[in-house]
């Protein structure tokens, strides 16, 4: 648990943070992309339409020829492009999140990147090919893809009715640099029970009931070089109490990121309406500040609830 007595400001450290600001665009329908162009996207990026392509041609003569020896033979066996098959399904749940399940049976224990409205993150799959998430949904008409490096992959749509009750606030970033989101609800102080981030993310329950946000953590930072994405949920549209919620993103001076660039990026939305974008490029202190925290208020807004 940090000591929050020793946040600060980053003052003067400040002068050194390059942020700039944005709002996602959606592409027009007759854009699409394929697996390896979503792949070599930069942040931010919004997709509309994705078109996967399915195995290439030379897998499937051999299939055909492999098939047609097993049918001769009384047997017949799935091609391998059917066995092989990516597949995505998106279940919209509670609090306007969606259940992701990923089925790649010859993708076992394969790095695999989830795409959704410019917010990225990374996981592995199981020995079974299978990656089971829930992912906080940021648009209504809310599309997933998910992209392995070889090019393979799937996509999945669902239509999330109940996204206009919630604001929600993201920071993601590659990599492991001690970057965090917190959100301090209706006057909290670091370290009281409403303070919500990655060591205390809330409660779901209280998102669905509206006493309260919730954090939710994406990625696994055991990968090597992980996308990673922090998500901050209020559900303003049946709130229970009205006031301000202090948004900020914290960096902890570690031995790893001191002295070093590091990179990072906010994503703000409410009620499902445009995604603003802020891109954080800063150099950290040197590495006798180890210990130290920075928070930086201007990478994310506040949130203001009021009764509806």
């Amino acid at each position: 648990m940090p000591d929050y007595k020793r946040y600060g400001i980053a003052g003067a450290t400040f002068a050194t943070v390059l942020i700039t600001g944005q709002i996602m665009q959606t592409m027009s329908a007759p854009n699409r992309a394929s697996a390896a162009d979503v792949q070599a996207m930069p942040l931010p990026v919004a997709i509309s339409d994705i078109e996967l392509t399915a195995a290439n041609d030379e897998t499937l003569t051999t299939a055909s020829l492999n098939s047609s020896s097993s049918v001769s033979q009384g047997t017949k066996q799935p091609l391998p492009s059917e066995a092989c098959k990516v597949t995505l399904s998106a279940t919209p749940v509670a609090a306007a999140l969606v259940d992701l399940d990923l089925s790649a049976p010859c993708a076992p224990n394969e790095r695999v990147v989830i795409h959704h409205n410019g917010m990225m993150f990374s996981d592995v799959t199981n020995n079974a090919g299978i990656l089971s998430t829930t992912v906080p949904a940021l648009s209504k008409a809310a599309i997933f893809i998910a992209s392995f490096s070889g090019g393979e992959g799937a996509v999945a749509n669902a239509t999330v009715d109940d996204i206009d009750t919630y604001d929600r606030a993201v920071v993601q970033m590659q990599g492991d640099f001690s970057i965090s989101l917190h959100a301090r609800e209706f006057g909290a102080d670091y370290g009281e029970t409403r303070h919500i981030w990655n060591e205390r993310p809330g409660d779901i329950v209280d998102g669905v009931t509206g006493h309260g946000g919730f954090m939710i953590a994406l990625g696994n930072p055991s990968l090597e070089n992980p996308l990673i994405a922090e998500v901050y949920s209020f559900p303003t549209g049946m709130a229970k109490e009205v006031g301000d919620i202090t948004l900020s993103v914290d960096i902890e001076i570690t031995s790893d990121n001191c002295n070093k660039d590091i990179e990072a990026q906010t994503l703000q939305t409410s009620r499902g309406e445009k995604i603003a974008v802020q891109t954080l490029d800063m150099s950290m202190p040197a590495c006798d500040a180890v210990g130290d925290f920075l928070m930086l208020k201007k990478l994310v807004n506040d949130m203001k609830v009021s009764f509806n």
